[in-house]
């Protein structure tokens, strides 16, 4: 087993393992390294931690990655190129997504995430490391995400009522995931979690420039949230069809289409709405860390209305794709009603 996982963004690997010959790992990676130094990653103030070669911490580093346990993984962020981002602004981004949610989840937070320290260093928690223009992020050892999967009725009701509780919380402090999506859920120690918070920004940060917004798959995210940041809807409706040709998880499907038509035909009265609630004010509410089981309708109508049903829809479809894919039924009280809030 070398590397565990590997998306557009990112590899998953093992800190260590005592195969001589997998050069993947984070310690043997360091261990061949040529690195001057190494920065350890802290979401206090002072964000770096540097260590020279010459510092007797550094070779203890190694034998720290060694001990660390066996239930921590490390990811690697990878390429750079206009479609998926610069690896260092990725690995900064979520990092700044794992202050936000630290602060959002509390206590909770390993509850609804896999975000997870690595080690400690005088007192430090250390959530990443960074050495020869690489940048690395610890996490929860979870292995399966929702297309590796084969659901029963009862598991697909777990992910929906866990997933939909995270999100909820999420809502509850104006914060959004942005890049919902079946390999960005997973399955870890009998609960379901969100991975990847790289594009998760709270609401009043959102970008409305297409150059600078995070975005993320166009299948599972509303043509609305690309219509804002200057993507005409021909355009979404291209790039719609053509991830969805490529797209394995899509094959066969037919609610992708049902959609898509239905956005067709409600585009026009979605666009104008929008433009008429972006001239509401936001209506201040007492702000509470959690909303019941369907806090999606809590949303009440305000210029955030449709950026705050973002993860929802994404959301939504996912589990009607899945419902298809393992020929079960889904929650139609609740995802219905969170599709139709936006078609």
């Amino acid at each position: 087993m070398v590397i565990l996982n590997q998306g557009y963004k990112g590899q998953v690997m093992e800190i260590y393992n005592e195969d001589i010959n997998d050069k993947n790992t984070l310690y043997n990676e360091l261990l061949l390294s040529e690195s001057k130094e190494i920065k350890l990653v802290t979401i206090d103030k002072k964000k770096i931690i540097k260590i020279k070669r010459e510092d007797s911490y550094y070779n203890k580093i190694l034998e720290i990655l060694k001990n660390i346990k066996e239930d921590t993984l490390v990811k690697k962020f990878i390429y750079i190129n206009f479609l998926f981002g610069d690896k260092k602004n990725n690995f900064n981004n979520e990092l700044d997504g794992y202050k936000n949610l630290i602060k959002i989840f509390k206590d909770k937070i390993d509850v609804h995430t896999t975000i997870k320290e690595g080690f400690k260093y005088k007192n430090r928690k250390i959530y990443g490391i960074i050495f020869n223009d690489d940048y690395y992020i610890f996490l929860e050892k979870c292995y399966k995400n929702l297309e590796e999967i084969k659901f029963t009725q009862t598991l697909l009701n777990k992910c929906t009522k866990e997933i939909m509780e995270t999100l909820n919380i999420l809502n509850g402090n104006n914060y959004i995931h942005n890049d919902l999506k079946p390999n960005n859920i997973i399955l870890c120690k009998n609960r379901f979690k969100i991975i990847d918070w790289e594009s998760s920004n709270y609401i009043k940060n959102q970008s409305q420039s297409l150059i600078d917004t995070k975005n993320g798959n166009i299948v599972y995210n509303h043509p609305l949230k690309f219509y804002n940041v200057g993507m005409p809807y021909y355009m979404y409706e291209y790039m719609f069809d053509i991830d969805m040709i490529n797209h394995k998880y899509l094959l066969k499907l037919k609610k992708p289409l049902y959609i898509k038509e239905r956005l067709d035909e409600s585009i026009d009265y979605i666009i104008e709405k929008n433009e008429y609630l972006k001239k509401r004010r936001v209506i201040r509410r007492k702000r509470r860390s959690e909303l019941n089981e369907r806090g999606i309708e809590e949303i009440e109508e305000n210029k955030n209305y449709f950026m705050k049903l973002y993860d929802y829809w994404s959301f939504g479809l996912t589990i009607m794709y899945l419902a298809e894919m393992n020929n079960l039924n889904y929650n139609k009280t609740l995802i219905d009603s969170i599709l139709n809030k936006m078609i």
